[in-house]
């Protein structure tokens, strides 16, 4: 039961910041807090990370913060990139890391975390759309979970733009 207090603390955490949240968004929420962002970490990744940093207006999301806590017990953390860039550190240290995280989930932890968010919800603890969750535990394989995008409410409404790291490695490249 610990964990579904954690789980729900999470997320109530990030709906209370972004309230056009839906259940797929809590879902890759939940994939990045065991899996990492290691599905873009091929080859192209620098490039990608450049080309979206440069795209961004890191004027706009003022209110986002630094690091959010994207686990149920804290190790993993997104570190969003206009706060990344307007604070002035490089890309080049964020990269690094990126490699250093080297995460490795183990789809076992993640089904638990998102059976936690589907009780949550059932149970009415929780308030999101039955419907959606629902739909997403149809298709989900559960031997193999793979990654979901935002949901465009929640793309319009926050414009994400951020990469999933161990907390540890983004707190030794920040200096704190």
């Amino acid at each position: 039961m610990g964990s579904w207090r954690r789980v729900a603390e999470l997320i109530g955490e990030h709906k209370a910041a972004r309230p056009e949240m839906r259940a797929r968004d809590v879902y890759k929420l939940l994939y990045q807090g065991v899996f990492g962002v290691g599905h873009i970490m091929g080859p192209g990744a620098w490039d990608y990370l450049q080309t979206e940093a440069q795209g961004l207006d890191v004027k706009a999301q003022p209110r986002d913060p630094l690091l959010e806590t994207v686990s149920p017990e804290g190790s993993v953390v997104r570190v969003n990139l206009r706060p990344f860039i307007r604070e002035g550190y490089t890309l080049n240290k964020l990269m690094e890391a990126m490699r250093e995280s080297d995460i490795t989930g183990v789809p076992a932890a993640f089904l638990e975390s998102w059976e936690a968010f589907a009780e949550l919800v059932w149970s009415g603890q929780l308030d999101f759309e039955h419907n959606e969750v629902d739909a997403i535990n149809r298709a989900l394989d559960r031997a193999r979970p793979q990654p979901m995008h935002h949901t465009q409410p929640y793309r319009d409404a926050y414009y994400p733009a951020y990469r999933v790291v161990r907390r540890r490695e983004i707190l030794k490249i920040l200096g704190i």
